[in-house]
């Protein structure tokens, strides 16, 4: 993604010292994967790589599918792709260049665990180390007919068996499995299971507790026109929420009338809703105000939850979005070009200023517009032969910092603290196949290029230093806690083929955000495009191009 610096580095090769002592090459592990994940992170700071195993799979016998260390690196014991692993410890391996690296590999295997019943009050209380569990169910319910409508204990697959006691103490197991619902059973004084998968048997002791639930909002998270609500309720009657917008008027709180709304879903005690659902953009549609402040309470016929009160958000932009702000210099016969009004203020950035002086910018304005658009320019991306190495076309929000080694290091990232739901606008598109590659992607020489636009939202205090040639990103997983919303689209498709291009060859897209963390405030965005999608690892094709313009956050 990022584009090589080639004036800069032909500089560097032009410069011959009498030091005989070893540059520092670090010895990281790029790419690993193995059969029955649901996620695999890789910390180069901490030289670890985590795995997340599916509930089916072995952790004693694991194939890797896929394992990549960095260029220059050599192991004896680093499992490589078609090995069987077995992570039921931690395993340690050493990557060496010219020292050692210790690389540790780990896996977790998270099993979901519940157990449900009629009247249940707050969530079990479930401890699977020393497999003992607690119910709560309502004070109205009796705890000698509790009927129990569904309940795991163990991995997938597992089945549950009764125990009971008899008179003299002695402990039988049921002969067949437990069925739910089942119905009518006296928990007065506790439960015991034997769970079995495979050739192991477990026993469980389950309590039950009857409890007194309070009707209240847990949780309000506020969005540009609507609010997200969780609480609870006594369990009596038909709950329903009510709210009404909180003013300042002559230097006084002016509170309006509550408006009352329906439309919650309730499971149990728990209650959630979107208030209010339809909140469109359409005339007519009902709408909180923006950066305006609510009240809201739970309501059922004989409860009332003390009044909670949040703050919407508002409808944010980054400037230059439209791409219309441009300003170049010169480097040798050459434009160098900058997507932003000045040098005063940057909030946009590619890695021309690395590669242009001897490929050209890989990043230009272009009057080649969408139809449908408002702007005057767009951008245009373009990857090429950086002189000595591949280079893709991009545009980001942060700043081009310089050359590191054979690869650039660049600062992702602009401030901002508003909550999208969404980043919509208009790209054009014609990949060429990959025509250049290195580890681990050289598999994907001779596919179609494809290009990339990728959105997500973080609470950095600071931006992030990528540093292509030292393998150092931005760990793209859900398991980064930094990373409260994340959207990402990436497509080999030739955009002038399309009936429904204009004749500029854009479509228009739109980039979903999967927010991680919705309770949370952003504090950095990160906003990319790209012509070829792996071009940070030096892989893509020469001569794919990508036109982008008119990129707007969505809210609701």
């Amino acid at each position: 993604m990022l584009a090589m610096a080639a004036a800069a580095l032909l500089a560097q090769s032009c410069l011959i010292e009498n030091d005989m002592s070893y540059p520092r090459i670090l010895a990281n592990v790029i790419a690993f994967a193995v059969e029955g994940q649901e996620s695999c992170s890789i910390d180069a700071d901490s030289r670890t790589v985590t795995i997340v195993l599916e509930e089916t799979a072995d952790p004693a016998s694991l194939k890797v599918t896929e394992s990549a260390v960095s260029e220059g690196v050599s192991s004896t014991d680093f499992p490589k792709a078609d090995a069987i692993i077995d992570l039921t410890e931690t395993r340690t391996y050493t990557l060496s260049t010219y020292q050692d690296y210790i690389w540790t590999v780990t896996a977790v295997q998270p099993v979901d665990r519940y157990i449900r019943c009629e009247n249940q009050g707050s969530s079990p209380i479930i401890n699977p180390e020393m497999r003992i569990a607690n119910v709560f169910v309502l004070e109205s319910q009796s705890l000698q007919h509790l009927t129990i409508t569904d309940m795991k204990l163990e991995k997938e697959g597992s089945a549950i068996y009764l125990v009971t006691a008899g008179p003299d103490g002695a402990e039988t197991v049921s002969d067949t499995p437990c069925v739910f619902p089942m119905e009518d059973v006296d928990v007065l004084t506790g439960m015991t299971a034997e769970v079995r998968y495979d050739d192991v048997k477990v026993r469980w002791k389950i309590t039950f507790e009857q409890e007194t639930v309070a009707t209240e909002i847990t949780k309000a998270n506020p969005w540009c026109y609507h609010v997200d609500i969780e609480g609870k309720f006594d369990g009596a009657g038909t709950p329903y929420i009510e709210y009404r917008k909180v003013g300042d008027q002559d230097g006084k709180a002016a509170e309006g009338e509550w408006t009352r709304f329906d439309d919650l879903v309730v499971d149990g005690i728990n209650i959630s809703a979107k208030v209010p659902s339809d909140n469109t953009i359409e005339e007519g549609s009902v709408r909180l105000d923006p950066g305006a402040s609510y009240e809201f309470r739970i309501c059922t016929e004989t409860s009332l939850s003390d009044a909670v009160t949040v703050t919407t958000g508002t409808p944010d932009q980054i400037y230059n979005m439209n791409f219309n702000d441009w300003y170049s210099t010169k480097s040798g016969s050459y434009d160098i070009w900058y997507p932003n009004l000045n040098d005063t203020y940057q909030v946009w950035d590619t890695a021309n200023p690395g590669s242009g002086a001897f490929v050209g910018s890989l990043t230009t304005p272009t009057e080649t517009v969408p139809v449908s658009g408002q702007g005057q320019r767009a951008a245009r991306l373009e990857s090429k032969n950086a002189v000595i190495a591949f280079a893709a076309g991009n545009i980001i929000t942060g700043k081009f910092k310089g050359i590191s080694g054979l690869g650039a290091i660049m600062d992702w990232g602009t401030p901002f603290t508003a909550r999208p739901k969404a980043l919509k606008g208009y790209y054009a598109y014609k990949p060429v196949l990959v025509n250049t590659a290195k580890d681990p992607y050289k598999n994907l020489l001779n596919t179609m290029d494809q290009c990339q636009i990728l959105v997500f939202l973080t609470d950095w205090t600071a931006p992030f230093t990528v540093n292509t040639s030292q393998n150092i990103f931005v760990d793209q997983t859900p398991s980064n806690p930094n990373i409260l919303a994340y959207g990402k689209m990436e497509s080999d498709k030739n955009t002038f083929s399309d009936p429904q291009a204009d004749a500029g060859g854009y479509i228009p897209f739109t980039v979903e955000l999967d927010w991680w963390r919705p309770d949370a405030t952003p504090t950095y965005a990160v906003v990319i495009a790209c012509a070829s999608y792996k071009g940070d690892y030096f892989t893509g094709g020469i001569g794919s191009v990508m036109y982008v313009d008119e990129f707007e956050f969505v809210y609701d």
